[in-house]
């Protein structure tokens, strides 16, 4: 592995929050680590297809990661002040799903399921002000 695709293999492995490639790169420069864009979403890319990251999307529809620290198929919950974002395992949704596909003479292979709102933290922080 290379020295750039380890700095960013570390980085990437301490993250808590959802990050875009524009925030590693932003986050490396401001360290005086020049590594490439190319090198960072391709990394990205290898890190989400590997099962490592999870690709999720922000409000405006941009592209996300987040640490995905479960094999199995999991949901997430996203806040949208703070950037936490916290795996949600569903099994009798995930049941619920295939019926409703199966009921329509649909066979669905993959889904996504993201709940957007603000955690408990923020919300916390908000009754305070």
């Amino acid at each position: 592995m290379t020295g750039p695709r380890r700095n960013i293999v570390v980085h990437v492995a301490l993250r808590t929050d959802a990050f875009s490639a524009h925030d590693l790169i932003d986050q490396f420069r401001a360290r005086g680590l020049l590594i490439g864009r190319a090198t960072v979403f391709r990394t990205l890319d290898l890190l989400a297809g590997a099962g490592v990251l999870d690709r999720i999307h922000n409000e405006h529809g941009h592209q996300l990661y987040t640490v995905c620290a479960q094999l199995q198929h999991h949901h997430h919950l996203r806040c949208i002040a703070c950037g936490m974002v916290q795996t949600l395992e569903a099994p009798l949704l995930e049941a619920e799903i295939q019926r409703l596909g199966e009921q329509r003479g649909f066979e669905v292979q993959e889904h996504v399921l993201e709940l957007i709102g603000r955690c408990e933290t923020c919300r916390a922080e908000d009754g305070r002000k």
